[in-house]
């Protein structure tokens, strides 16, 4: 009968306290290939809890050698025949040998793991690049809107921040540097594209509307586009350069609502898939800004709703204003823009509020 070998004895092994009965049958183990993703999967996990312990492949192979010249036998000696004599030294050297490939991978795999990059550390990047750098915490309970210097619009959702260059934005490139949630409305410009970093992970626009979230506690990046189409890619793709320099959209390319996930720890992305109107959490991502003859009050309400503002007009003035305009991933002023030339208004922002004022309609 085969013995079992639970996950406590494994750990036990990481920690050097097994016996060595115990420790030879995880050699017999880690002998079948199909056990050695396991045995992986386990020392991932226990690392995590031991941040201290440092892999060193040198003392580990000497650890093996001792052993195989010194097995320690617990049993009692008996007359081993010859033959299995010789079957019993040759098995201790395939144990052995398993073992020592197995140390050789782990290190490999170790020494060429990708570290992963932090807010903090980008945003150390651009200051030091740069010399100064804009951010923008939302520190209250709803979403902020943040209007860029191109007039793009930044929908920050709460404990979230943004943080870019004012000297460097939108000469040759525009960066925006991502911790939390947001909704993008990116100005169209393909001379200039628009990126996001968001750890590993850049999305690429050239003008459309789009959202990135990143979630601490899962070690995951979302991507889910409503216009347009986005190019992600990873901080160390191998054609990192040439896609931040390319005026073109390359990489990673998702459509109008598809939705794709990075997965920091397997350093990779999945596969998009399509998104399910009814989960989408933002309420600007399910609206569509199409409006038929529609009175101009319940415009400015799906605004306010879609961007957590507050808009101030005279009800009485626009009680009888009708609009028709089919809105997409326009930024908010330039949506307001276009409402205010139908409306013959005009518009300024003011302590977080759009403040709007009509002559009314006739």
């Amino acid at each position: 009968m085969k013995p079992i070998l639970t996950k406590k004895i494994i750990f036990d092994y990481f920690d050097g306290k097994t016996t060595s009965i115990q420790h030879k049958f995880i050699e017999e183990w880690l002998s079948d290939p199909e056990n050695k993703e396991l045995f992986f999967q386990y020392l991932d996990e226990w690392e995590q809890t031991h941040p201290q312990y440092i892999f060193n492949i040198d003392s580990g192979l000497k650890k093996v050698y001792q052993n195989i010249a010194n097995p320690v036998n617990e049993t009692r000696e008996v007359d081993i025949p010859a033959k299995s004599r010789t079957f019993y030294v040759y098995f201790q050297w395939v144990a052995a040998a398993a073992i020592v490939m197995t140390f050789i991978w782990v290190g490999w795999l170790r020494l060429n793991r990708p570290d992963f990059i932090s807010y903090n550390q980008l945003v150390k990047n651009t200051k030091a690049q740069t010399g100064e750098i804009y951010e923008k915490e939302n520190f209250t309970a709803k979403p902020m809107l943040i209007n860029l210097p191109d007039k793009s619009s930044i929908i920050l959702q709460p404990k979230s921040k943004i943080c870019y260059s004012p000297k460097q934005y939108n000469k040759t490139k525009r960066e925006v540097i991502l911790s939390g949630e947001a909704f993008f409305e990116v100005q169209k410009n393909s001379k200039i594209p628009f990126f996001v970093y968001a750890n590993e992970l850049i999305t690429k626009v050239l003008g459309t509307s789009f959202s990135v979230k990143t979630q601490p506690k899962t070690s995951e990046i979302e991507v889910i586009v409503k216009t347009g189409k986005v190019a992600v890619f990873l901080q160390y793709d191998r054609d990192k350069d040439q896609k931040l320099e390319s005026n073109t959209l390359n990489g990673f390319i998702l459509n109008p609502n598809e939705k794709v996930k990075v997965n920091r720890n397997k350093y990779k992305i999945d596969k998009p898939v399509i998104v399910d109107q009814s989960q989408l959490e933002l309420p600007i991502q399910r609206f569509t800004f199409n409006f038929d003859d529609t009175p101009a009050i319940e415009v400015l309400k799906v605004l306010e709703k879609a961007y957590s503002i507050d808009i101030v007009y005279n009800k009485e003035k626009l009680a009888h204003c009708r609009l028709t305009a089919h809105l997409s991933d326009e930024p908010l002023s330039e949506k307001l823009e276009l409402i205010c030339t139908a409306l013959e208004a005009s518009y300024q922002e003011l302590d977080n509020q759009i403040i709007l004022k009509s002559n009314g309609c006739r």
